[in-house]
C-alpha cells in the first residue's frame, strides 16, 4: 500500500504580509521557490503515482516545481485553503474595525462561524477529507500538493477526531507530511520531512 504525500505551498506574496486570505490567488515569491526547490531534492528519492494539487497559484507553482516525475498535475478544487469570504485581504485590525461583530463570533465559535459569502472550518475539512477518502493507495505513493489549513483538516481528522486537533500542527512552508494507512489504520510517519529549521 503507498502513503499519502501532504505538501504545503511554499511562501507566497501575501504570506508576508500579515493578512487574512485564503481563496485569494497570490503567486510563490523567490524565497517561497527555493523552499519548493530543498523539496524537490527530497522528491528525487521519491516514488510517487499520482500527483494532485489545489488550483491555486501558490499550490500550482509548489507541484510544478516539486514534480519530479513530469507526471500530469490534477487541479481539485476541494484542496483550495479555506474561503475567509468578506475576510479575505484584510489586517486583523482591519477585520475589527470594519467587522467587529464576525471577529467576536470567529473566536468563540471557530469550527462552525461561517465566514460571510465563504465557509467555516468544519466545511473546509468535509470537502478536503471527502477528497482524501477518494484515492486509491493501492498503486503506491500519492502526492498532494495544498495549504496550512487543508492538511491541519485532514491531520486533525485522522489523528485527532474532527477539529480538536486542528490548532496542533504545524506544516511548514513547503514542508512534507506523511501518513499511511495500515490496514485501514492511518499511521503519522512524519511531518516537516527534510525541514530542520522547522521542527529545531
Amino acid at each position: 500500500m503507498g502513503k499519502l504525500i501532504l505538501v504545503r505551498h511554499g511562501e507566497s506574496e501575501l504570506n508576508i504580509e500579515n493578512i487574512f486570505f485564503g481563496h485569494l490567488d497570490p503567486k510563490l515569491t523567490k524565497k517561497g521557490e527555493d523552499q519548493a526547490r530543498k523539496t524537490k531534492e527530497i522528491f528525487s528519492t521519491i516514488n510517487y503515482k499520482n500527483i494532485y494539487s489545489s488550483p491555486l497559484k501558490r499550490a500550482m507553482e509548489t507541484a510544478n516545481i516539486i514534480n519530479t516525475k513530469n507526471y500530469d498535475i490534477n487541479l481539485i478544487d476541494d484542496l483550495k485553503e479555506l474561503n475567509f469570504g468578506i475576510l479575505e485581504g484584510l489586517t486583523y485590525e482591519e477585520i475589527l474595525e470594519k467587522y467587529p461583530e464576525d471577529a467576536i463570533e470567529w473566536k468563540e465559535n471557530w469550527k462552525t462561524y461561517n465566514y460571510q459569502t465563504g465557509e467555516s472550518v468544519q466545511q473546509l475539512q468535509e470537502r478536503c477529507v471527502k477528497f482524501i477518502k477518494t484515492l486509491d493507495f493501492s498503486q503506491g505513493n500519492i502526492v498532494v500538493v495544498c495549504h496550512w489549513g487543508v492538511i491541519n483538516c485532514i491531520l486533525s481528522y485522522y489523528f485527532s477526531g474532527g477539529l480538536e486537533g486542528y490548532w496542533k500542527f504545524a506544516p511548514n512552508y513547503a514542508g512534507i507530511t506523511v501518513i499511511e494507512f495500515m490496514d485501514g489504520y492511518p499511521v503519522l510517519k512524519g511531518i516537516n520531512i527534510g525541514d530542520v529549521n522547522g521542527v529545531i
